[in-house]
């Protein structure tokens, strides 16, 4: 099991689409809001896959009504096949994934 303190990677991303965070087998550790979508609500589908044909992993309605920024989701879930999150449109939002 990996030290969640040395071993996960993550990446920062401002994100306006939807993108692919690894190509292989991992671990998800976090997926941290630090900015939802300003212009409206979005649903960002987490997949264990190359894209959105994937197993879904999760499924998070990113709100600003709803969440106080920034907010960390921790999963600590497997993936066997690669790391892909897609959202429901165009976004202007701010994540950060932790992985390994």
């Amino acid at each position: 099991m990996p030290n969640p303190v040395l071993d996960f990677g993550y990446k920062h991303k401002h994100l306006t689409d939807t993108f692919l965070v690894k190509t292989s087998t991992g671990v998800l550790h976090t997926i941290t809001i630090n900015r939802p979508d300003t212009t409206a609500s979005a649903i960002v589908t987490v997949y264990d896959g190359l894209d959105n044909t994937g197993t879904e992993i999760a499924i998070i309605t990113m709100d600003t009504a709803v969440f106080v920024v920034p907010a960390t989701l921790t999963y600590d879930v497997e993936f066997t096949t690669g790391l892909y999150l897609e959202f429901s449109h165009a976004v202007t939002a701010d994540l950060t994934v932790s992985y390994t």
